[in-house]
């Protein structure tokens, strides 16, 4: 377990105080290759991800193309949640959008950590929350406004983000082409 998975357990949940001792035997740590891929579509899902350092992103592939979901930077936890709950095969996969070091917790683990120390639920409970809530502002401001003004908001709310993401990859985001995306990068170049 890294202090910093720690300390961000302790901030979301300041009156934990089980030591990092006693959590470490659920979680490993290990480093990832840019292109990794954590999790293939049609494989049990039984891990979570927890970003130390790096990105990582969430896709499906659709005619032999990746559909990007979702990402996840430092301080980020990341997995096919709908597999990850009920044990059945993956519809999403995950892979390193850069060299990345992160924690892992096997479905196992998670559940026992959970059981011998409940309030770590509560700091779960908060991860999904602010996740979710992330998920359906994104489905919203997706909803709601044209491509161009998607682009904008996003390299507005999260710079340091997109600054990490490649083009192709950010395309597959906003369900544009490559040739669209550069039209809105050449619109706002600062």
């Amino acid at each position: 377990m890294t202090e910093q998975l720690y300390y961000h357990i302790q901030k979301l949940v300041p009156g934990f105080t089980v030591t990092q001792e006693k959590i470490a035997p659920f979680l490993h740590t290990r480093m990832v290759k840019k292109e990794e891929l954590l999790l293939r579509e049609n494989e049990i899902c039984d891990t979570i991800y927890f970003v130390n350092k790096g990105c990582l992103y969430l896709f499906y592939e659709d005619k032999a193309e990746r559909q990007v979901i979702h990402f996840a930077l430092e301080n980020w936890w990341i997995t096919d949640y709908k597999t990850f709950a009920d044990g059945k095969l993956a519809v999403y996969s995950i892979a390193a959008i850069e060299d990345s070091e992160i924690t892992c917790m096997s479905r196992k683990n998670y559940e026992s950590l959970l059981l011998q120390y409940p309030l770590l639920a509560l700091y779960f409970n908060k991860i999904h929350e602010r996740a979710y809530g992330a998920a359906l502002m994104k489905q919203k401001t997706f909803a709601t406004v044209s491509k161009e003004d998607f682009y904008r908001y996003f390299r507005n709310t999260y710079p340091e983000l997109i600054q990490r993401i490649p083009d192709p990859i950010f395309a597959s985001y906003m369900g544009v082409s490559m040739d669209i995306l550069k039209t809105y990068q050449d619109l706002y170049v600062s």
